[in-house]
């Protein structure tokens, strides 16, 4: 394919990296020593000029663009860029990356958006559901299956030694455990795979056997209610997810060293909740303030170091839930090691979703998870594919580097070898990152 990608900061960088090992990717940024760096690290055509400029779009000579990706930091010049270029070259689809919420109820269509990815508001709505299941790390919602896909640290001394196949069974096979993250290394686990203290499992199936799982495994002495938060950052990520605590009605206080940033989240958040200015930090505000009584603390600042940082002061103040928030993906292991519950940032979270889409066609959907080490691929059964009434043949090779299962009528079917397809089931793999290419070329040939 080939991809343009409009800026190259962070997210633009990082997608070029990773998606010019398959495709012909241009990357355009203003900033001439960005582009030079990127020219001699990266085998992509580099251009020094500025998106919003019609002409740099006359010098490509390009017919047929699969994508253009539009990532620079102003959502105007982005906006421009997708609608500039849409006189100039014939482009298939277009990615803006916004980072104002309030253009998330505007219609895009006349600057010929065809997908636009609001990162504040996504990374903000995944406290719903830490919200639902306080002891998770994380979960994500596979929508157009109806399945759930929750990550937890196993504590309960219950389940330690126990084999994979073993709890599984203690459901009566519904739920699939699809992951493990074990001294900093992504693993999927065999059957006979043995559970260890700490270990970060990933739980795949439907809610109501999500719910029964953890509702077995949490330890009671963690309470579920939440009552209060602190949020460290005045950031827009952190100012979202205030407004998400807000409409749990949970007391929210917000600790911010920039007095603007103060003045922006209470203009925002209209007086509902607490903005306290403190060049200092927050540790003289621990009494002052009852901040070390808060149910929730959530590291919200763009400087990885400075969340981790408080985000251990916070776990000396015994606060029961503490959430840190990733912006480097350099930091995701160091975070994960320290045991900390990681939500991506912004810009970590526009760079997986864009990644997802261009690696999503109408055939093939894919998920990522565990800072991008694991991947789900996921295919529906349609009326021409050849596996209809048929018994899927899986490799051995398949075997030993994925775990396979089908969804048929929003029901996990885990003995796929003895499943009779049918049309509308969907064939889903889950894998390690190296082996992302051998099990998505078994899914496009054989189902």
């Amino acid at each position: 394919m080939k991809i343009i990608i409009a800026g190259a900061g962070r997210v633009g960088y990082y997608l070029a990296k990773n998606l010019c090992i398959y495709h012909d990717v241009i990357v355009i940024d203003k900033n001439i020593q960005t582009i030079e760096d990127i020219k001699e690290s990266l085998d992509v055509l580099a251009i020094d000029g500025n998106i919003c400029n019609p002409n740099i779009y006359d010098e490509l000579n390009e017919d047929n663009i699969d994508y253009l990706i539009c990532v620079t930091n102003s959502d105007e010049a982005n906006l421009v860029a997708s609608s500039i270029i849409n006189s100039k070259l014939k482009v298939k689809n277009r990615i803006v990356r916004l980072q104002n919420n309030f253009y998330k109820d505007s219609n895009l269509e006349h600057f010929f958006v065809d997908k636009a990815i609001f990162p504040s508001f996504k990374v903000a709505r995944s406290m719903d559901y830490l919200l639902e299941y306080p002891q998770a790390n994380n979960i994500k919602k596979f929508r157009r299956l109806n399945m759930y896909l929750l990550s937890i640290r196993l504590k309960n001394p219950n389940f330690f030694n126990k084999t994979v196949q073993s709890i599984e069974n203690l459901f009566e096979e519904n739920i699939a455990i699809v992951g493990i993250e074990r001294d900093k290394e992504f693993l999927i686990p065999n059957f006979d795979f043995r559970i260890d203290e700490n270990d970060l499992i990933y739980i795949f199936g439907e809610k109501e056997n999500i719910d029964k799982f953890y509702n077995e495994i949490k330890l009671d002495e963690f309470s579920n209610r939440m009552e209060s938060a602190i949020i460290f950052g005045a950031t827009r990520v952190g100012v979202e997810i205030a407004k998400v605590l807000i409409k749990k009605e949970i007391s929210v206080k917000i600790v911010e060293k920039d007095l603007n940033l103060c003045n922006i989240a209470q203009e925002q958040l209209k007086g509902k909740a607490t903005i306290l200015h403190s060049k200092y930090g927050w540790g003289h505000l621990l009494k002052e303030e009852g901040l070390d009584s808060a149910d929730i603390f959530i590291a919200a600042s763009e400087d990885d170091e400075f969340n981790i940082i408080k985000s251990l002061e916070a776990k000396e103040a015994n606060i029961p839930k503490i959430i840190t928030i990733n912006n480097e993906r350099e930091y995701y292991h160091l975070m994960h090691s320290l045991g900390l519950v990681v939500i991506r940032g912004e810009k970590i979270d526009a760079f997986y979703t864009i990644l997802e889409s261009i690696n999503t066609d109408s055939t093939i959907n894919q998920k990522r998870y565990c800072g991008g080490r694991g991947i789900a691929l996921y295919k529906e059964i349609l009326d021409e594919s050849k596996c209809i009434d048929k018994i899927i043949k899986i490799p051995k090779k398949i075997q030993n580097n994925s775990k396979l299962y089908i969804v048929s009528d929003s029901k996990l079917i885990k003995d796929i070898e003895n499943h009779t397809c049918k049309e509308k089931d969907v064939v889903i793999a889950f894998t390690a990152q190296e082996y992302e290419d051998l099990i998505e070329n078994w899914l496009y040939q054989e189902i």
